[in-house]
């Protein structure tokens, strides 16, 4: 049913402008439900949309429930899931030792394998004094 201004103003017709915005804006009073397949807590009733908007958790509960989309927003936004933090100088130095003697290990295996011997000597001399230097430091 279609009125003009004119009419409706006539014969006295009252529109209720909260149910006209409703209707031509499709909105409904009730809320729409929720698919049953979303991944909510059973805890505190947090949706993985919620935690994605929020990046934050509703209880310790959420941690569980959610730790593939975490993982997932880890790696999104950091490239990695675990965190490495500052260390002190002298720890530091100790762990990039470790990691160049772990790395020279690796290297001498694969010489080893590819019977590079000449450079296996060689790595093998070098992992010999980084060790001797570490042992030096330590009482």
């Amino acid at each position: 049913m279609a009125i003009c201004g004119h009419c409706a103003g006539a014969n006295a017709i009252k529109i209720d402008i909260n149910s006209l915005l409703t209707g031509l804006l499709g909105f409904s009073q009730q809320p729409e439900k929720a698919p049953e397949n979303v991944l909510k807590c059973d805890q505190c009733g947090m949706t993985a949309e919620e935690f994605n908007n929020t990046g934050k958790m509703g209880c310790a509960r959420c941690y569980e429930v959610f730790f593939g989309p975490m993982q997932d927003l880890l790696t999104r936004i950091h490239g990695n899931t675990s965190h490495r933090g500052k260390v002190p100088r002298k720890i530091e130095y100790e762990l990039s030792a470790e990691e160049q003697l772990k790395q020279l290990k690796e290297e001498l295996q694969e010489c080893i394998r590819t019977e590079a011997y000449e450079r296996a000597a060689q790595i093998r001399d070098r992992i010999k004094y980084l060790e001797s230097q570490e042992g030096g430091q330590h009482p």
